[in-house]
């Protein structure tokens, strides 16, 4: 291993950088792979504002564009989070335009194998 493998990535939950992303705009990427872990099976983005935090259940994203009134749970994991550039993010698997979102966010997820 190198000292960068080695390197702890600090934890995964940061509890008042969770509570300041409360009120802030994030574009959630997806990223969902087949069983081997390599292939991907789909990409899917949604796009909201976080509504709430908790180190249990994670961030409430109250989803905007074409899906209004919906909401969606993301994983209690502040790492994912990076500050985003200001600018035009076309969502390619929504078909919408978000401007100056304040932070992405990608999520991969691998599919299990079903028996």
């Amino acid at each position: 291993m190198t000292d960068e493998e080695d390197a702890d990535p600090g934890p995964a939950w940061d509890s008042e950088f969770a509570a300041g992303l409360i009120g802030k705009y994030v574009i959630a990427g997806f990223i969902y792979l087949e069983p081997d872990g390599r292939t991907v099976r789909e990409r899917v983005q949604a796009h909201g504002v976080i509504t709430d935090v908790a180190a249990a259940t994670g961030f409430v994203l109250s989803l905007r564009g074409k899906r209004l009134g919906e909401t969606l749970t993301l994983p209690p994991n502040t790492r994912a989070f990076a500050k985003a550039s200001p600018g035009r993010y076309r969502l390619k698997s929504v078909d919408e335009v978000v401007y100056d979102p304040d932070y992405t966010s990608l999520w991969t997820i691998t599919l299990p194998v079903l028996h």
